[in-house]
């Protein structure tokens, strides 16, 4: 019998794979031109730029985070986040379809995959470390603690969550060099000719 995160650690896996694999379909099914992928015409641009600008979204959730870093955001911007988080790149998946030719798009796509990948990483351990910490709490509150001692407690076990950290640290610059990739991508994509 398969425990609660190993079946939704598979759904997601799963439902990645389908969508990714969707997505590379749908672009070969564009490119109505042999020798031109779809990424290359003017409507395979344009997804692109539909596609940056959901990434584009994403990174308003962490600047926001960024300049308040004491505030608490609404639920909404974190919902947005990975919302656009997923549709960015699979929309960037069907500009770039299964045609690797240039090491800038490459890296830049290998890159939005890891990014991806570890924002799925990220909200699992946040999942993971929100659940540990309602349990605590229910437990401490069982064996009858002051509601000021369990919240002090807490408190402490959440500023201590050393996995969260690690993965702060992988997650945020991991992305900067997406969009630093991605940059040199547009950059030479418009210097050699492109829309």
């Amino acid at each position: 019998m398969l425990s609660t995160l190993s079946r939704r650690t598979a759904l997601v896996f799963g439902l990645v794979s389908l969508t990714i694999i969707s997505a590379f379909l749908l672009e070969y099914f564009l490119s109505t031109t042999p020798g031109r992928p779809f990424g290359h015409t003017l409507m395979g641009h344009l997804v692109g730029w539909i596609g940056l600008s959901f990434i584009g979204l994403t990174f308003v959730y962490p600047l926001k985070r960024w300049q308040h870093p004491n505030q608490v955001w609404p639920k909404r911007w974190f919902q947005v986040h990975m919302v656009s988080g997923v549709l960015g790149p699979l929309i960037i998946s069907v500009h770039a379809g299964v045609h690797f030719h240039a090491w800038v798009p490459i890296l830049a796509l290998v890159a939005m995959v890891l990014v991806v990948m570890s924002g799925v990483v990220g909200q699992a351990l946040h999942h993971w470390a929100f659940r540990q910490l309602y349990e605590r709490r229910h437990q401490m509150a069982f064996e009858g603690m002051q509601e000021e001692i369990v919240e002090a407690q807490l408190h402490d076990l959440a500023l201590q969550e050393e996995a969260l950290r690690w993965w702060k640290c992988f997650h945020g610059p991991l992305s900067w060099s997406f969009v630093v990739l991605a940059l040199f991508h547009i950059g030479g994509a418009l210097f050699f000719g492109g829309v």
